[in-house]
């Protein structure tokens, strides 16, 4: 069972990928961010890299509607995403399938030079994608990164996706890592 702040992040995680603000994430949402990834990472419609981001997108879609739309219409609400989640948080197999798969992904995409870190540039296109206001990604950004180093390792950004799933202390920072929820 999800506790009160878990359900606050799913929420604006639920956010981040309802793109039409309908109150439902549908296939278009995965689509349009794997569009918009493509597109900011300037990756060609046909590339390899392309076409793999695409792909993984829509894998994480159908698994997605697979085990969460359980009124079988093509849609996830709130109410199935955050019953969702609290399955996939309750077996660390399918988080880490699942979610820490999706994640590792991202980085990777956003992670041009493959040097393991992200910057805080890099941050803010992948708060762009998502349709964060870009407002946040900085002060967001300063949170998370710990050393102050001005990058977020693929390590540091493993950690802080934990603590956002399974965190339940409202310090810390990994709540923000988003923006504000």
């Amino acid at each position: 069972m999800l506790t009160e702040l878990q359900a606050r992040k799913l929420l604006k995680l639920f956010c981040m990928y309802d793109g039409d603000r309908d109150g439902t994430v549908i296939r278009q949402d995965f689509e349009r961010i794997a569009d918009k990834l493509a597109e900011i990472k300037d990756l060609r419609g046909r590339s390899a890299k392309c076409l793999l981001l695409k792909d993984k997108f829509s894998q994480a879609w159908k698994q997605l509607v697979k085990k969460a739309d359980s009124s079988h219409d093509q849609k996830v609400s709130l109410e199935e995403w955050l019953a969702y989640y609290s399955n996939v948080l309750a077996d660390e197999t399918q988080y880490v399938k699942e979610v820490q798969s999706l994640m590792t992904f991202i980085f990777e995409v956003f992670d041009d030079n493959g040097d393991g870190q992200i910057s805080q540039q890099e941050w803010t296109e992948l708060f762009r994608v998502y349709g964060i206001h870009p407002v946040y990604a900085p002060i967001a950004f300063q949170q998370i990164d710990a050393n102050q180093d001005g990058f977020i390792s693929r390590e540091e950004l493993t950690e802080l996706i934990d603590d956002f799933f399974f965190g339940d202390n409202i310090d810390s920072v990994a709540n923000s890592m988003f923006g504000p929820y």
